[in-house]
């Protein structure tokens, strides 16, 4: 390494050390901001997750009419006819007949944790059913508009208005979230840009020498620039370490919990890992070259 380089990384040490209550500042800063965007981002990766998963389970339920209904309850062979007709349709993958037996044992399993809701359902609450998967669950349409009048058909519902209320709700939380993380992440732009002029003026005298010798505006401006980058390196490294000390722990406690869709793992927070150093240092040298655009032109 060239004297040069050694003098330029020795003064971007030295500058950290000099101001270290201010680099702290800046440090955690662009920890709490990139922590907020592996948070988005993650959380993104978990919506796309669970969304590939769940679209191919998607199902049409076919609720039947019996004595609790408004509808006449519906005959043995209308029922075998339905699901003849279901079967014989070219976007049906596959037909499950659940009988109101069936759907109380389901209920039970799925709500296994909360034993009052479980109490106050008994098994001639809950309706027998066909649970259609289709094809293409965007097919849906195909199969409302041939079975909503069928004779012992009571409703039919799709099961995508519920996954799509659901994506819609994590979007909302997904946006906030990178929303925040960009607002921290200007405020963080600012305190280093704040903090490298204040290095700037503090050493003004030592660049007036520097140009005085021959020194170009670049060189004297890039100790200054590398201290804000080293700033954003530690700050993304250390927004990096604590998604991956902790996303995969509670996204293993959630997985052992919830059975009914997949988590990310550390694999993918590894995966995000680059977007944050990319992200921590290009925010740090921005502000940095921006800082030192008219203030150390000298």
């Amino acid at each position: 390494m060239s004297a040069r380089w050694v003098y330029v990384l020795q003064e971007s040490i030295r500058g950290l050390s000099r101001n270290l209550l201010m680099t702290v500042a800046v440090v955690l800063s662009v920890t709490v901001s990139l922590t907020l965007l592996g948070a988005s981002l993650l959380l993104s990766e978990q919506v796309d997750l669970a969304t590939d998963d769940w679209t191919g389970k998607v199902e049409v339920s076919i609720f039947l009419c019996d004595d609790t209904t408004a509808c006449a309850p519906i005959t043995d062979e209308q029922r075998d006819q339905l699901r003849r007709d279901l079967e014989d349709q070219p976007v049906v993958a596959e037909v499950f007949f659940e009988s109101k037996q069936d759907a109380y044992e389901r209920f039970q399993e799925l709500f296994r944790d909360q034993p009052t809701l479980v109490e106050s359902v008994d098994p001639d609450t809950l309706p027998a059913s066909f649970r259609v998967r289709l094809e293409n669950p965007a097919l849906f349409g195909v199969i409302a508009e041939q079975f909503a009048a069928y004779p012992g058909v009571e409703e039919i519902v799709d099961q995508r208005e519920i996954l799509n209320q659901f994506l819609r709700f994590t979007n909302v939380i997904r946006n906030a979230a990178l929303i925040v993380a960009a607002i921290q992440l200007i405020a963080a732009g600012v305190l280093i840009a704040n903090t490298i002029r204040v290095a700037a003026f503090a050493r003004r005298e030592q660049t007036s020498i520097m140009k005085l010798v021959g020194a170009s505006n670049w060189y004297i401006r890039l100790p200054f620039v590398l201290e804000g980058v080293f700033a954003g390196l530690l700050g993304a490294l250390l927004s990096w370490g604590l998604l991956y000390a902790s996303v995969p722990r509670v996204a293993g406690q959630l997985r052992r919990e919830i059975e009914l869709m997949p988590f990310i793992d550390a694999e993918h927070v590894l995966l995000i890992g680059p977007w944050l150093l990319l992200a921590g240092v290009g925010i740090a040298a921005l502000s940095s070259v921006v800082a030192l655009r008219r203030f150390l032109d000298v």
